[in-house]
């Protein structure tokens, strides 16, 4: 064994042990790090939205007195990373004394009754959406009561609120069936 008397030029082999064991843990460290940050969360992100305002006409004796704006379209955007599955629902919620929908031919299955439907939706692709055309009317029956409670300014909504899928925070919509005096 030799003894350091100050005189020796270089590196000794000590010293190039200790710095490559520090410097092992640094490359794993940096190398694990992409890794975890590259990862993607695969997501279904259902975003309703209900548009397609229609002015329909009340009419008493064939003279119309009140103009009512409904909403006669239902849109599902699938705003996720991956394809919906196809068993999630949409739910419409709205007062059946004042509308009708027409559930025949909507493209997607049916249940539930006037005023609260639930549509089983299917596949999604993410970016794509699906339209229904909600075939609104005006409910025949049209109740006077109900009439001059939204004269007086009561108001009435149609909602949406889709289940079934991974994001949830923006699942629901709902907006004011308007009314106007002729």
């Amino acid at each position: 064994m030799s003894k350091d008397n100050g005189n020796n030029v270089g590196v000794a082999r000590r010293s190039v042990v200790k710095g490559a064991a520090w410097a092992a843990p640094v490359v794993a460290a940096a190398v694990a790090i992409p890794s975890v940050s590259a990862s993607v969360v695969e997501t279904v992100d259902l975003a309703p939205a209900l548009s397609g305002p229609i002015n329909l006409s009340l009419n008493v004796l064939g003279l119309p007195v009140a103009s009512i704006t409904a909403l006669n379209t239902l849109t599902i955007t699938n705003l996720g990373t991956v394809a919906s599955t196809g068993t999630e629902t949409a739910t419409l919620v709205y007062n059946p004394s004042l509308l009708t929908i027409n559930t025949l031919n909507l493209g997607v299955a049916v249940a539930g009754s006037e005023g609260n439907y639930v549509f089983t939706l299917p596949v999604i692709q993410p970016g794509a959406s699906l339209t229904i055309n909600l075939g609104t009317t005006l409910n025949s029956l049209l109740n006077l009561n109900l009439l001059n409670n939204l004269i007086a300014g009561g108001s009435q909504t149609m909602s949406s609120t889709v289940s079934g899928d991974t994001v949830t925070d923006n699942n629901t919509v709902s907006e004011i069936v308007g009314i106007s005096i002729l």
